[in-house]
This record gives C-alpha cells, sequence and structure tokens, in this order.
C-alpha cells in the first residue's frame, strides 16, 4: 500500500467467499494502517455470527451485502442457532427491484429473513443471480 500510495481497501465475495470476505473485513483493519478506508460488498452471505459479533461488524464496517429472491443461503445457518446477520443488505426482489433492508435480519417480506422463509419457496438457482444483470458460478 505504501508502495502506490493506497489508502482504500475493498473487499468482495459471493457464498462461502463472502464469509471469508466478512472475517477478513474484520481481521485486516487490525494489520493495515490506521487511515485505511475499507469497504466490504458481498453476494449471497451465510449467516457468520452471533449478535455480538453482528453488532461488531455494524460498528466497525462499511458493509453491504446483497442477496437475491428466494436464495435459502443467506438464511442459512439459522436464528434459531444464534446467528444473526449485520445490517447493510440490499435484497433484490422477484420483479428485479433492489430493496434496502435496514437494521439485522430484517424480517420485511422485502427482505432475505422475511422473504426465504419457506423451503419450498427455496431457489438455489438465486444463489447464482442475476446480480444486476451477472450470473455467479462456480
Amino acid at each position: 500500500m505504501s508502495q502506490y500510495g493506497s489508502t482504500s481497501v475493498t473487499i468482495v465475495g459471493h457464498s462461502l467467499g463472502a464469509a471469508i470476505s466478512l472475517l477478513d473485513s474484520i481481521y485486516l483493519p487490525l494489520h493495515l494502517p490506521e487511515d485505511t478506508v475499507f469497504k466490504t460488498i458481498t453476494y449471497g452471505l451465510p449467516r457468520v455470527g452471533d449478535k455480538s459479533f453482528a453488532d461488531y461488524a455494524d460498528a466497525n464496517l462499511h458493509l453491504t451485502h446483497i442477496n437475491n429472491k428466494e436464495d435459502p443461503i443467506p438464511t442459512l445457518p439459522p436464528t434459531i442457532l444464534g446467528y444473526v446477520h449485520p445490517a447493510g443488505e440490499v435484497h433484490i426482489e422477484d420483479s428485479g427491484t433492489w430493496v434496502s433492508c435496514p437494521g439485522q435480519d430484517n424480517p420485511s417480506v422485502d427482505c432475505s429473513t422475511g422473504d426465504a422463509t419457506i423451503p419450498l419457496d427455496w431457489s438455489f438457482e438465486n444463489h447464482y443471480g442475476p446480480y444486476n444483470g451477472i450470473m455467479i458460478e462456480c
């Protein structure tokens, strides 16, 4: 960073890569210059930690996690096990409209936690997109 004068880092990931990106977003600021600006953008992010973890992420990160339609991955692991998403969700509805979902695990039917609740409605194909017209495939 010092060689090129960079002062910002953007971390991006999908699915398991999204979970790793979130963890990296917590870890990297501890090891890079204090004036570094971080931004994290994830797609199809599963829940990574408990309420304390989500609160820490909310207080220390600039996170946007984008979830698509009835993708089941963002609803896992279930909240009944104590897992909680940090704030910053943007949910792509069936119509293609992008909706900002304030708070942690927003239960609105416009957000993943409220939309993809019934396993019969889940669509693993939604996990791969499209995200703004782009399909993500492994």
